[in-house]
């Protein structure tokens, strides 16, 4: 999980800073931006998956800088913090898809509301009690057309954040910790079951005979008709 503070106030960007490293988050995954065109930039090269910015900034106020980044980043998923709680202001921000405003000073608990309403939680929590379900998940159901956004509404994830998680723990993406459970199980079938290769393409979740079977040879080394030998 990535986050993006910009805010020409560096005690506010600190506050924020502080509470999303108790929240658990790694520090490194934290970047901040001092006005409008530092968080254009920083979005185009980060990609944040959150976005926390202040309305009054120097040079590019933080309306028009989210309009500018939101081409670059569109997984960003922007707040809007300033201590001008003005309706024209908010209402500019919907306009951008903005649907998260916090007032400054920003109070943690506020902040944890907020998250949880973006669909993001604390890495503090125990990742084995939200991995173990989600692995359970896509054993049981590898060979259906599952998605991210499936495995994420088992534990109440969003999906950027379950695809970040599940990486940083597995060392590999959820598409391809499918990919693999889908070869292993059509392997055995080729061996065991002395199916055809397109049965078994079939079996596991593939449409494409021809797409299972280069991704067979990426992921094992050689295509799966030499298990039929």
């Amino acid at each position: 999980m990535k986050f993006l503070i910009a805010d020409d106030e560096r005690p506010a960007r600190y506050v924020l800073r502080s509470s999303l490293e108790e929240f658990g988050f790694d520090p490194g995954t934290i970047r901040e931006a001092a006005d409008g065109m530092q968080l254009v930039e920083a979005a185009r090269e980060a990609l944040p998956d959150c976005a926390f910015v202040d309305v009054r900034m120097p040079g590019m106020d933080g309306l028009a800088a989210i309009e500018a980044a939101a081409a670059s980043s569109p997984v960003t998923r922007w707040v809007i913090v300033s201590s001008y709680a003005e309706f024209e202001y908010a209402r500019s921000a919907l306009r951008l898809g903005v649907t998260e405003y916090l007032l400054k000073p920003v109070d943690s608990e506020d902040l944890a509301a907020c998250l949880g309403r973006l669909g993001i939680r604390p890495v503090s929590l125990e990742d084995d009690a939200i991995l173990g379900p989600v692995i359970a998940y896509l054993k049981q159901n590898f060979n259906a057309d599952v998605t991210v956004a499936d495995a994420a509404a088992i534990v109440g994830l969003s999906p950027n954040y379950l695809s970040t998680l599940f990486h940083q723990h597995a060392g590999y993406t959820i598409s391809d910790f499918l990919a693999r459970l889908r070869i292993e199980e059509a392997g055995r079938l080729i061996r065991e079951k002395h199916i055809s290769v397109a049965d078994a393409a079939k079996a596991v979740g593939y449409t494409d005979a021809r797409h299972f079977a280069r991704k067979f040879k990426i992921l094992t080394g050689s295509p799966p008709s030499r298990l039929k030998s």
